[in-house]
């Protein structure tokens, strides 16, 4: 059976479709973030520290609730040249001198919207297991901001978490972590 797509505003054309079955559009896209910001479900995590040391953890974020959570890009600058590692984690976090990163919803309007997550920064966070480097970011230039920007994202369930780790460590650290939800088609 052949089936026709035309025009709905009534000028009867027809929709052109290549021999690879694709049809021929026109369109505006749009970053993914930027779209579900809209719902105001994208977040920063702003937070400076200080690791303690060589290969300390010093930003752990755990998805707590039900949705999945992406991160989409990390801005990070360090005091003096350092690896950053973004690695996936699993354990009981335990922690040296923690606070609290807070959410910051990126649609104004929407500020009561958070994330189910726990966010932490720390001087050293122990008791985790290394489950892989996902990324890492190094950073040559002290004081000069790096930015990790991811096609893939970093997907986070419900239950997994991440820890940022600084190779060399004991530099001040500036970072913005960027989160979403996963908006599911």
């Amino acid at each position: 059976m052949e089936t026709t797509i035309k025009d709905g505003t009534g000028s009867q054309q027809e929709a052109h479709v290549d021999g690879f079955g694709r049809l021929h559009v026109f369109s505006v896209t749009e970053p993914e973030d930027k779209h579900i910001a809209r719902d105001g479900k994208t977040w920063s995590y702003y937070f400076t520290t200080t690791p303690a040391g060589a290969n300390d953890y010093f930003f752990y974020f755990e998805n707590t609730g039900e949705e999945i959570y992406t991160i989409t890009d990390i801005r990070i600058m360090s005091a003096s040249a350092d690896t950053i590692n973004v690695n996936g984690v699993s354990g009981t976090p335990s922690y040296t001198a923690s606070a609290d990163v807070d959410a910051v919803n990126r649609n104004r309007g929407l500020t009561s919207i958070l994330p189910s997550a726990t966010a932490k920064k720390d001087t050293d966070t122990t008791g985790l297991t290394n489950d892989g480097t996902i990324f890492f970011i190094r950073c040559d230039t002290a004081n000069e901001m790096e930015h990790l920007r991811t096609s893939s994202n970093i997907h986070i369930p419900k239950g997994a978490a991440i820890g940022l780790q600084a190779v060399t460590g004991t530099a001040l650290i500036t970072c913005v972590v960027s989160v979403s939800v996963l908006e599911e088609l």
